[in-house]
């Protein structure tokens, strides 16, 4: 089985100007909304398979995880405060116009533009402030789910997309900071070769909906 890992950076809330706003300290980040009472960034990277598929090989999902040294922590703020972290693994790009419509209505579910066979991997999780934290704590874990079909492919590219939300409880007391660590994202997967019309069969998938992202 081989191992890929990609690391994308942490992101770091805070309020300029009267807006949750975000920086990041490493990676491709772009900010979907931002104003007083929430922002939405998304963080954009994927794994190069093209040395395998150039090699006819199709790539046979195992493992996925998501590896995070600690949960968020924030600084100031309300009891509410919290963040909303999705995850996605898709074998076809999501269009830039279509990130923030993604987010909302969950990658690979109806009315997505992602076909669920292209879903790797979604994990969703929401850390919210509780009513016993100081003023500067560790958002525990309210809720966490994760779904995908790991369907086999014979695409060059795994797209990573990690969306984040920070969302401000009470604008009249909006926290001072909040810290979204770094993840790892590791898959593991085995590369095989197949009969030659069940590999075509795949490139000819993955080629159309790169192209087309219609819905099956």
């Amino acid at each position: 089985m081989k191992l890929l890992v990609k690391g994308l950076g942490n992101v770091l809330f805070s309020i300029v100007g009267g807006s949750v706003s975000a920086t990041t300290n490493g990676g491709n980040m772009s900010t979907l909304i931002a104003n007083p009472g929430y922002a939405v960034v998304v963080q954009e990277s994927y794994f190069d398979l093209a040395g395998m598929t150039q090699r006819e090989k199709t790539l046979f999902f195992k493992t996925v995880s998501i590896q995070e040294p600690y949960n968020p922590s924030i600084e100031g703020g309300h009891t509410g405060d919290d963040i909303r972290e999705a995850i996605v693994l898709t074998t076809s790009p999501i269009p830039s116009d279509q990130l923030l419509t993604e987010y909302a209505l969950g990658a690979g579910l109806p009315n997505s533009i992602t076909d669920w066979s292209q879903l790797v991997y979604y994990r969703f999780r929401n850390c919210v402030r509780t009513t016993d934290q100081g003023s500067t704590a560790i958002l525990p874990t309210l809720s966490q789910s994760n779904m995908g079909s790991a369907y086999p492919t014979a695409s060059d590219r795994v797209y990573i997309y990690r969306f984040i939300q920070a969302n401000n409880a009470d604008q009249t007391a909006q926290f001072t900071s909040i810290l979204v660590p770094g993840c790892q994202v590791v898959l593991g997967a085995d590369v095989k070769e197949e009969p030659e019309f069940q590999y075509l069969y795949r490139l000819m998938r993955s080629y159309e909906l790169q192209q087309s992202h219609d819905e099956d």
